[in-house]
């Protein structure tokens, strides 16, 4: 193809010389031009591969992402193609990730009619799932309470029940011994 191309060019540089006109670098842009912005199958065939093996990622935000899907599509209705807005929405649909596509799904195919399901609800839904998860991160589940306190009064390995449980010894520091006291101890 770009042999014929290339052939095509080198023609119509010999006809403008042939005709007396002079060759300027605009009148090679525009031949350039006039050829390369033929719509051949193989291009659009290349652009819907790219539609279809495209995949959103966990990691990262999805606007960009949705942004770069967007512009695919642009890239194929400038080539004269258009896809309807259900074959779109459903394409990106099947391209979440696993772990999103029950609960985003639900979202844009709750609605009351197929008209309803547009390219805007389904880029809403997913916003809306990404900040969830966003906001999810940043208040991680407490870890289960093992001990009421680190201050280990009980033993070294009470669990929370032998800690919240009533204490079963004195109050007074330091025992006391029963007996007859300092006498008996003397002897006397």
């Amino acid at each position: 193809m770009e042999e014929a191309i290339a052939h095509q060019v080198q023609d119509a540089a010999e006809m403008a010389v042939g005709a007396g006109n002079q060759v300027t670098a605009q009148h090679w842009w525009d031949q350039a031009s006039t050829l390369y912005n033929i719509t051949t199958p193989a291009t659009i065939y290349r652009i819907f591969v790219q539609i279809w093996e495209w995949r959103m990622s966990l990691g990262k935000p999805p606007q960009g992402q949705l942004d770069h899907l967007l512009m695919l599509y642009n890239q194929l209705e400038a080539e004269g193609q258009t896809l309807p807005t259900l074959t779109r929405v459903m394409t990106l649909l099947a391209a979440l990730p696993k772990d999103w596509q029950q609960l985003v799904t639900h979202q844009v195919l709750n609605q009351p009619a197929v008209a309803n399901i547009t390219w805007a609800v389904a880029t809403a839904a997913i916003g809306n799932y990404w900040d969830r998860l966003q906001a999810h991160k940043k208040q991680p589940y407490p870890q289960r309470v093992n001990k009421l306190s680190a201050v280990q009064c009980k033993g070294p390995n009470q669990t929370l029940q032998q800690q919240m449980a009533p204490y079963q010894g004195s109050l007074s520091k330091v025992p006391q011994k029963k007996g007859k006291g300092k006498a008996h101890a003397r002897g006397t």
